[in-house]
């Protein structure tokens, strides 16, 4: 690491501006009977309830999703308990008392509970204490988080005037325009007159931006190379360490709520720093270590009370995929709020299956088919002669091979392709790159590969692959912290030091965070005249830029920094020259981006062909469908992304400038959909852009693009990101 880190730590407030931590979340003053939040201690785990408060849908669903944790947890703790020593599982067996006895019960199968704690062993009071003293720990924890949400339900009510009969008719955007009227009347941050939307973002997501950058600068030792591949792991029990060694502990870099150590900023205390983390890191793994026996066998139990029915009775569970833990941090945007993930990554979910479809091995094809024959042959066998002889079914492990033997079936023919079925492996990665934005650039020129497949794999995994990456958690945890994270510690004290910003009222942030496209922008995506990152300092994959367009369309009204306002009016204006150029053809990123757009399913396919219709026709010739704009349907409004409505200045305008092209496209889609559509445009565009210019001679060069003044943001309305005008 070379020396200019030092001065990469940039301060633009004094420390005595930023909110020191305190116990209580925070101060209730009355005024004529009123309540009022005139100071709030720890607005970071105050923002962080209001936001859970509202996708959880209220108190009363948060409070019962914990009791019923506590439930789970006394069943599994104490059933295990009972069910060693107070069943009699062989009540058949000469051993058992109940060897002689003529007419059992099913009652006379289980010994009653103080009878059983009677004859319990010494090891088995010592359980049994250390279970209750768990009980007590999380009922105290239930105690606390219904008194703190009981005080956010009253400031929902009284503050924000939204009750809770309407929490679930209210957006995220709704909330925050309301929690940001509540600023200006009640002073929640005594530092700052306004709350923009990325202070809001900033208190919610501090930690979760710092993961994303580390991800995306890969500081963290997730990928590991063996002898079959690269392997990517991040278990939950991983994710909680990392968690809790960065940011969650006494000794983590952090203190409070919101400022990064003073050691950590000094170049000259780094090498001090870095072996107390690595210290830290060696006793965490210790610990982890000591306690993986018990920890594995609370992963196992947990996994068969929650997955047992499932498997049951749908066996193919196991099967499906999901999207990894790590591609949730790979994929995510900075300041990027898990609604929105979530919204995003279900739209890319039929794509990326379909892709993985696409992909079969004719060995294990062929293994699959035949095992699949032998299987269904055994159940059809057993079960017509079930039907003849229906004693069949009563004789010992009959029912077990038809079970058994329907399992296998079922799993090895999903492994069968459709014969019929046509798959184009590049034009699912388009779609993907449509809503996950972010990919190595070899997955568009190889997504035909099976290594770009296996690849991909690592973010779309099977959930049996999930459930056994948790389940081995307690041994391979505790060996990447001690053989692979200690020895890292340097670079994330480094990594802390140098992409540290102090914000006024927010405090210490990930400087990547700031989406600031002059210092953290890639000269490879679009922002080669903005930026003056070097190599270690700017965003990979384009993660500032794509993060900036996310941010501006979530957020319509927030006013950028003036580097990242010009790169969002350039990019706009980038837009209309290709536009203005249909006869550039494949080499013209608009159209190839808008053709991308057509293949995203029939919505986006309509969408795309009504705007493609307005560039190429006149106004009049528009026929606009009969349909209340007013009155949008929207689906799950608490996960809804962005504002429920379209103003002045739009995303997708007329040609000419006339705006009847908007009427017909807010006529047939609501304001949800043609967000989502324009994000994946700019997603798509941006891409194709990248790609060209990382490949100069395989496209014709964009004359004029890189000259265009951009125009001025007085930051009174919504500027369109994608304004398409002729």
């Amino acid at each position: 690491m070379n020396s200019n880190l030092q001065t990469n730590y940039q301060s633009l407030v004094t420390d005595e501006n930023e909110v020191p931590h305190e116990s209580v979340i925070f101060h209730v003053a009355s005024e004529g009977g009123k309540p009022r939040w005139n100071h709030v201690g720890d607005l970071d785990s105050f923002f962080r309830k209001i936001y859970t408060f509202h996708q959880k849908h209220g108190y009363i669903c948060i409070l019962l999703e914990e009791s019923i944790r506590i439930v789970f947890f006394v069943l599994i703790f104490y059933g295990v308990l009972y069910f060693s020593k107070c069943i009699y599982f062989n009540f058949d067996e000469p051993s058992s008392p109940l060897y002689n006895k003529t007419d059992i019960h099913l009652s006379d199968l289980f010994i009653p509970p103080f009878t059983c704690a009677a004859n319990c062993s010494g090891w088995g009071w010592l359980f049994m204490v250390v279970g209750v003293l768990l009980v007590v720990y999380k009922l105290y924890r239930l105690i606390c988080t219904a008194y703190s949400y009981k005080e956010i339900e009253q400031f929902y009510d009284s503050a924000m005037k939204i009750s809770k009969a309407d929490i679930n008719n209210v957006t995220w955007h709704e909330v925050q325009c309301r929690l940001r009227e509540v600023q200006h009347e009640q002073q929640l941050c005594v530092h700052k007159s306004d709350l923009t939307e990325l202070d809001i973002y900033h208190r919610i997501l501090r930690h979760k931006n710092y993961m994303v950058a580390m991800v995306n600068k890969n500081i963290l030792p997730l990928k590991h190379n063996t002898r079959f591949g690269e392997w990517v792991y991040l278990s939950s029990g991983l994710e909680y360490n990392l968690e809790l060694l960065l940011f969650g502990s006494l000794s983590s870099p952090f203190k409070g709520t919101g400022t990064l150590r003073e050691d950590y900023k000094k170049y000259s205390k780094r090498k001090e720093v870095a072996a107390e983390l690595s210290r830290n890191i060696l006793i965490c793994g210790v610990i982890n270590l000591l306690l993986s026996p018990f920890i594995l066998v609370w992963q196992c139990l947990s996994f068969f009370v929650t997955y047992s029915g499932t498997i049951k009775y749908e066996p193919g569970y196991l099967g499906m995929r999901r999207w990894s833990r790590y591609s949730r941090l790979y994929l995510r945007h900075f300041n990027e709020l898990d609604h929105e993930q979530k919204m995003r990554l279900s739209r890319a979910y039929e794509p990326a299956k379909e892709y993985m479809k696409s992909f079969s091995s004719p060995v294990l094809v062929i293994i699959a088919k035949n095992i699949a024959q032998v299987a269904g042959c055994v159940v059809v066998f057993f079960g017509l002669w079930g039907l003849i002889k229906e004693k069949l079914l009563m004789i010992d492990k009959v029912l077990l091979i038809i079970a058994v033997c329907g399992i296998i079936f079922y799993c090895t023919y999903s492994c069968v392709p459709d014969e019929y079925a046509v798959f184009v492996p590049n034009k699912l990665m388009h779609r993907m790159i449509a809503d996950i934005h972010y990919a190595p650039d070899h997955f568009k020129e190889k997504a035909h590969t099976s290594a770009v497949r296996d690849e991909f794999s690592q973010l779309f995994q099977y959930r049996m692959i999930n459930i056994l990456e948790d389940l081995v958690s307690p041994v391979v945890t505790p060996i990447i912290l001690i053989l692979y994270l200690r020895h890292r510690a340097l670079d994330i004290v480094d990594f802390f030091r140098s992409f540290t910003i102090e914000v006024a009222g927010v405090g210490d942030v990930c400087s990547f965070a700031l989406m600031d496209v002059s210092k953290h922008g890639n000269h490879q995506w679009m922002s080669g005249g903005y930026s003056k990152a070097d190599q270690y300092q700017q965003a990979e994959d384009g993660k500032t830029e794509l993060s900036l367009i996310h941010f501006t369309l979530m957020n319509p009204h927030w006013e950028p920094p003036p580097s990242s306002n010009v790169f969002i009016h350039e990019f706009k204006q980038k837009v209309q020259l290709a536009k203005d150029h249909p006869e550039e053809g494949e080499a013209n990123p608009f159209y190839t981006s808008l053709h991308s757009l057509s293949t995203l399913g029939s919505r986006y396919s309509s969408l795309a062909n009504s705007l493609h219709q307005s560039i190429h026709q006149p106004c009049s010739s528009l026929v606009t469908p009969a349909f209340d704009s007013g009155k949008v349907s929207l689906k799950r409004v608490t996960h809804a992304e962005g504002p429920p409505y379209i103003a002045q200045a739009h995303l997708f305008t007329t040609t000419n400038g006339n705006d009847c092209d908007l009427h017909s496209l807010q006529n047939e889609f609501n304001p949800m959909e043609i967000r989502a559509a324009d994000m994946s445009l700019s997603a798509l565009y941006m891409h194709e852009v990248h790609h060209q210019n990382m490949h100069p001679n395989r496209s014709q060069e964009e004359s004029g693009s890189r000259n265009v003044e951009a125009p001025e943001n007085n930051g009174s309305e919504e500027s369109p990101l994608l304004d398409v005008r002729m």
